[in-house]
């Protein structure tokens, strides 16, 4: 059910932003204005930062196996949820899906019912490019919807946003009433692999298994998966994280990502080919392995993280 005022405007449905910014609604009209927007976004993310996405995400191992390992793991848990089709009629959002790579690729593995929200509208306009038609320009502190979908996505969004409590139980509050809605979501791990780039894209934490299941918990939800992958290149990442260094966040703390150095770590250029080519075979292994092994075996760390949940 949608709850918000809503317009469309070249094919995206764009949702009023929530307080305290500034209402992009003109007088007595549904038009948005694109700047305020674009401004509302950036206090989440940088707006280049999809252009960094869009130029990285199809040649980049990190994101190629990323994406591989999720689709691996959610299909894997829909499938046994809703055996009559696999799951692949099931009602998602994929909810601050940047430029839409996550929900292209389950498109192409036969899911037929993707609706895609973010807040920049940049981002949606990419996902166009894709052949994504059901486009949300929306914002997790206020959704517009209500006990409307299946299964809600959520890859690489939570340490973006102050309040994530809010997030989740926002996000609980658009899966539909039953118990078999899901809620999946990926986060940046570890405190110690904390950098630059974690600066440069606004991130405000990263999150260790316990701190993460137990959000999920508080805000409703049974845990169904809880597990680290990107574990076997998690020593390059501790590299970059001495090399790269930055101060970590505090609760009350606002860090300058404004600078020269900074602008640079949004830079997301694939490794030379070679070194891409066999990083991503590494994780591609890893990934495999990760499908077989029981959860109790699961390594206790790794440099991302992923946890299902499903409602109680």
């Amino acid at each position: 059910m949608q709850i918000k005022e809503s317009a469309i405007i070249n094919g995206i449905t764009y949702f009023a932003p929530p307080p305290p910014y500034k209402s992009t609604l003109k007088s007595q009209t549904s038009q948005f204005t694109q700047q305020t927007i674009e401004s509302n976004a950036n206090f989440h993310f940088p707006s280049e930062g999809m252009d960094m996405l869009y130029l990285a995400e199809n040649k980049h191992f990190w994101h190629i196996a990323r994406r591989e390992f999720i689709h691996q793991e959610i299909s894997r848990i829909l499938a046994s949820l809703y055996p009559q089709d696999n799951g692949k009629s099931t009602k998602i959002l994929d909810v601050g899906a940047g430029t839409g790579s996550v929900t292209r690729h389950f498109l192409s593995q036969g899911f037929n019912n993707i609706a895609l929200g973010e807040i920049h509208p940049q981002g949606l306009e990419y996902a166009k490019t894709y052949g994504i038609k059901d486009l949300y320009c929306m914002d997790l502190l206020d959704v517009p919807f209500a006990d409307e979908f299946d299964c809600i996505f959520a890859f690489d969004v939570l340490e973006h946003i102050d309040d994530d409590l809010v997030a989740l139980k926002n996000m609980k509050s658009m899966l539909k009433n039953n118990t078999k809605s899901l809620l999946a979501l990926s986060v940046p791990a570890h405190k110690w692999l904390w950098n630059a780039h974690d600066v440069s894209v606004h991130h405000k934490r990263r999150y260790t298994k316990n701190e993460l299941v137990a959000l999920m918990q508080q805000s409703g939800f049974e845990i169904v998966c809880a597990k680290y992958f990107f574990i076997s290149i998690t020593p390059l990442l501790w590299v970059r994280a001495l090399l790269h260094s930055a101060p970590y966040p505090t609760q009350n703390s606002h860090i300058e990502s404004n600078t020269e150095s900074h602008k640079k770590e949004l830079r997301d250029t694939p490794p030379p080919a070679l070194i891409n080519k066999a990083l991503l075979g590494i994780c591609r292994l890893e990934n495999k392995i990760q499908h077989y092994l029981p959860q109790n075996l699961n390594a206790p760390f790794g440099g991302s993280l992923l946890v299902v949940g499903k409602s109680k």
